[in-house]
């Protein structure tokens, strides 16, 4: 019952696949969407479809660039397989990166593009240098659904159904300081009652956000890094649970399936992508901003450009819509269908 609300069921009608993932270009030029089977890359300019990028084999979950011409894709057929690709999008070239029994559902990479980290559904995050696997950070205990580098590729975050949202420190390793050591510093929080959909760190670093979606709570949680990895005081045991307390704001009829931050003025805001068919802009602090309307269906993915002048979502029925900055908010574009 509530995993309805992270993974659509395989389509098998002639219904257009829902866009499940979209991310733009780190020069903003080109948007990336992906479906079933297939990535589309559109000129963001002119929001119009370019070319498919690569051939694959399921629905696709999660999309990330590492630079202009390197796109990360998490995608698969639930219960039967999965993979994690890098597709060259200039000559459409797909380099296996990892194989799975199940769908894969994650991927992020590092700021400096040196990283890729990739989750799924057998709850193990795993960090790739290249083709190699350096890494298995284990503590999940279900689906790993987002993951996430902070700016300053000094900490990583990852969303789980386990019901929690974990952090990691990452630290050179001695005496190998090219290579790079990843350890769990807090769950968030600790007593969590449902999924958690996506997790993003804020554009400045200092907030860690996730969306928890269930019977029991809608919202966006709210972490402070800042003050969090400080030396802890022996003396007080109760000082790394009060570190952990996150904030919720409610989100009302909207189950968050996804979380981004997108680029204003004086400081970053972030982006939900909600069941009840809008885009939720709210500020640091969960205060409400704006609220975009336009997607005919459910929202699972959402989109900023990195100049923050363009946004994206990705509904069930298959279209795109588009917004540019306006002032504090944004304005539609057309609705888009590929």
């Amino acid at each position: 019952m509530i995993r309805i609300f992270l993974f659509l069921p395989l389509i098998l009608s002639a219904a257009p696949p829902p866009v499940t993932a979209l991310a733009f270009s780190p020069d903003g030029t080109l948007l990336a969407s992906g479906a079933y089977k297939e990535v589309l890359l559109w000129d963001a300019a002119t929001n119009r479809v370019l070319r498919h990028a690569g051939q694959l084999s399921g629905q696709v979950r999660a999309l990330a660039f590492r630079d202009n011409r390197t796109l990360a894709v998490a995608e698969g057929i639930p219960g039967r397989s999965g993979a994690i690709d890098l597709v060259d999008i200039e000559t459409g070239a797909v380099t296996p990166i990892q194989q799975s029994k199940d769908e894969m559902l994650a991927v992020a990479f590092s700021p400096d593009g040196k990283l890729l980290a990739t989750g799924g559904t057998d709850g193990i995050v795993r960090i790739f240098e290249g083709t190699a696997q350096k890494a298995e950070l284990k503590g999940h205990t279900d689906w790993i659904t987002s993951v996430a580098f902070s700016p300053d590729g000094r900490l990583f975050a990852s969303a789980s159904t386990d019901k929690t949202a974990r952090v990691w420190k990452i630290a050179a390793k001695i005496p190998q300081p090219d290579m790079r050591d990843f350890s769990e510093q807090f769950q968030l929080p600790t007593q969590l009652t449902e999924p958690v959909n996506s997790v993003a760190f804020s554009l400045e670093g200092d907030l860690l956000v996730f969306a928890t979606g269930g019977p029991e709570e809608h919202a966006i949680r709210i972490w402070r890094t800042q003050g969090a990895f400080t030396e802890l005081d022996p003396t007080r045991p109760n000082m790394k649970a009060n570190l952990a307390q996150t904030r919720a704001v409610d989100t009302g009829a909207c189950v968050p399936l996804s979380v981004i931050f997108v680029k204003m003025q004086p400081r970053s805001r972030m982006l939900v992508a909600c069941t009840d068919k809008t885009v939720r802009v709210l500020g640091n602090g969960g205060n409400a901003v704006a609220t975009l309307t336009g997607p005919a269906d459910w929202v699972y993915s959402v989109a900023a450009s990195p100049d923050g002048q363009k946004l994206a979502s990705g509904a069930g029925d298959g279209s795109i819509q588009f917004w540019t900055a306006a002032g504090p908010s944004f304005k539609p574009a057309p609705e888009t269908k590929p």
